[in-house]
């Protein structure tokens, strides 16, 4: 009996000593970045230095770092928390080529003079350390390229019980590519995060914000945003979208037109979350932004014809997937919609498809 309690003591102390470990080390490397950093330009291509068309045109895209494509199932959408099927914590490189050869060449055929993407890895363990930046950089060499971190950390400890296959090493963030050449690029920190010790292995939330001169001495921002996921009751997203909001209106109040696109993790106002999965609504949620959240003239700019988001708690069946809409466009009222299209992709190469805007500035 004192051998069994001994081993189970033993079991018991080297199970604290674990968590004890990787909890330190994730304090101890936790990145913390600047409320505000200003960027500079990762490829500079060959830029136009002001904005001479009355009509310019955008790409939104969350490309899901290279590792959520169609066969895709994530462990950690999945539940597999402490335990997942061995080799399921990342994908075969065969799988990352995939989806990364097939976002090159949607960025190389889709044209547009800005492209705001979200989860771009640099150098990962999840994606087999492809430098996606660089890779979808040489399909529009003529844009000007900025990075904005928002994923570096050392080790991300899950499945917890597998430290030989942890998620591990992660280096992401936001990719601006522009065909115009920004006045300023900067990296804003957005507020709130999640409880500890989840903070220490989650995205540190920013948006890559620009400026660009306009004719007739005018200006354009964009910003380029990936707002908090795994938000319960979406207490973070509210703060990131109450600071937003205070940025993007001075920027309007300043005279300028103003852009905001990426992934919001939530659906425009009064769109039903569950239009493409009707039947299975009782199995998610998604909250929706708010009706008087925008300013009166601002207009929200989506596609509701097509999904642009998958839950990747299973692997993508086109009839059957959970799907919702959560990538899309605010703009401001001194600029008019021309086209807005989701470019229906059935989820091949990410969880997320890409949005293309065109708009005229008045």
């Amino acid at each position: 009996m004192k051998k069994i309690i001994r081993i189970f003591s033993y079991i018991a102390i080297s199970l604290i000593l674990y968590f004890v470990l990787f909890l330190g080390y994730g304090t101890m490397t936790d990145w913390e970045p600047e409320e505000q950093e200003v960027l500079t330009v990762i490829h500079p291509g060959n830029p136009k230095a002001v904005i001479q068309d009355s009509v310019i045109s955008l790409l939104t895209w969350n490309v899901g770092y290279g590792g959520l494509g169609e066969e895709v199932a994530f462990f950690y959408d999945e539940g597999d928390f402490f335990w997942t099927t061995p080799g399921h914590a990342r994908q075969e490189s065969a799988t990352v080529d995939k989806a990364v050869n097939g976002q090159e060449t949607t960025i190389g055929a889709v044209q547009a003079d800005f492209y705001l993407l979200q989860e771009v890895d640099t150098s990962s363990r999840r994606s087999h350390y492809t430098n996606q930046l660089d890779s979808m950089a040489l399909k529009q060499a003529n844009h000007a390229v900025f990075f904005a971190m928002n994923y570096r950390n050392e080790r991300v400890p899950i499945p917890v019980f597998q430290p030989w296959d942890h998620y591990g090493y992660v280096r992401g963030g936001l990719v601006s590519m522009n065909g115009y050449a920004p006045l300023i690029s900067t990296r804003e920190s957005l507020p709130g995060e999640l409880e500890w010790p989840t903070n220490l292995f989650e995205l540190d939330r920013c948006v890559l914000r620009q400026e660009f001169s306009v004719k007739g001495d005018q200006k354009l921002v964009v910003y380029n945003i990936h707002l908090a996921a795994y938000d319960k009751g979406g207490v973070v997203k509210r703060q990131q979208m109450a600071w937003l909001k205070e940025h993007f209106t001075a920027d309007y109040a300043a005279g300028n037109h103003v852009i905001v696109g990426g992934d919001w993790n939530q659906v425009p106002p009064g769109f039903d979350y569950a239009k493409f999965s009707p039947e299975r609504r009782a199995e998610f949620e998604q909250i929706a932004i708010d009706f008087d959240y925008a300013p009166e003239g601002w207009l929200w700019a989506y596609d509701p014809t097509l999904p642009t988001n998958r839950k990747t708690n299973e692997v993508y069946d086109s009839e059957n997937s959970l799907k919702s809409l959560i990538d899309y466009y605010l703009v401001s009222p001194n600029l008019q919609l021309r086209k807005v299209k989701t470019i229906n992709q059935e989820f091949a190469f990410s969880d997320h498809q890409p949005v293309y805007l065109e708009v005229m500035i008045k």
